[in-house]
């Protein structure tokens, strides 16, 4: 399978992913039949690592080859090298590695299943994740484009309290052009970077009032102007109140509070209730 074509059933096949697909009812309801070879190898690994082995097919030919890192690889070889189809198993930590190999390197779609439940599966080209791929774990599932083992470019982040961002990567993170979409109905637009809300966007409340301007570290920070669904309009400076800024205890921690500067020093407070 070409790289093109690998990359193309992925994209079919992650564009409706729903987080609640973690697994297929099969390989819940079923144990693995597990070749005589591989059970005291798989005899410390956690339930679920092992049913992932339930389609797997050893064949005669697979050889067992212990590595550098004490992981245990088990498949077909051309010499000492890692080539074919195989396994790769770290007993001590409980993560198991399905795909291919040649010369030793990772090639095609391979997939990581880790011990604690979480997900990494993508195209793979001499070694490293060059293609689109999928990270899942128990509380978000990302969505994108890899190259040399890191997101970049287009991409998608869903949550599964219901928070989702489509948007620009760099090195995994969030950064560039985005769209970052709240549980509550809120909604931001805009630039990220590091994770964060950064530079010129848009934030709009549920209410339907919203704020056009600054953002600094995720936050409401600089010059804009902010429009409520009454008509309300106030143009100058504003800065958001980070919750850690304040030892009150009773503050509502869902309460969004805001002050607002304009050019003749006078102030106002905004504050919005935020359903997190």
């Amino acid at each position: 399978m070409n790289q093109q074509i690998s990359q193309e059933y992925f994209i079919q096949k992650f564009a409706s992913l729903h987080l609640s697909e973690t697994d297929d009812d099969t390989s819940r309801s079923q144990s693995p039949v597990l070749d005589s070879r591989l059970i005291e190898f798989l005899s410390g690994l956690p339930v679920h690592i092992k049913q992932k082995l339930e389609y797997f097919k050893p064949s005669p030919n697979f050889q067992f080859s212990k590595q550098n890192d004490e992981s245990i690889y088990f498949g077909l070889m051309e010499g000492s090298l890692k080539h074919g189809i195989g396994i790769q198993l770290w007993p001590k930590i409980g993560n198991l590695l399905k795909g291919t190999w040649q010369n030793d390197l990772l090639e095609g779609v391979c997939t990581m299943f880790y011990y604690n439940g979480d997900i990494f599966e993508s195209y793979f080209s001499q070694g490293t994740s060059n293609g689109f791929g999928m990270f899942k774990s128990e509380k978000k599932v990302v969505k994108g484009i890899w190259i040399n083992n890191q997101l970049q470019g287009e991409g998608q982040e869903l949550k599964n309290d219901g928070t989702t961002y489509f948007g620009q990567f760099w090195n995994s993170r969030k950064q560039g052009r985005g769209i970052q979409m709240f549980p509550d109905g809120c909604k931001y637009e805009g630039f990220f970077q590091n994770n964060k809300f950064e530079g010129d966007g848009i934030f709009a409340w549920s209410d339907g009032s919203y704020y056009q301007g600054q953002f600094h570290k995720g936050l409401i920070r600089g010059f804009g102007n902010y429009n409520n669904n009454n008509g309300l309009q106030l143009i100058g400076h504003f800065q958001e109140i980070k919750k850690t800024d304040t030892t009150d205890q009773n503050l509502n921690k869902n309460l969004q509070t805001i002050t607002f500067q304009n050019q003749y020093n006078q102030t106002l407070l905004i504050e919005k209730i935020r359903n997190l």
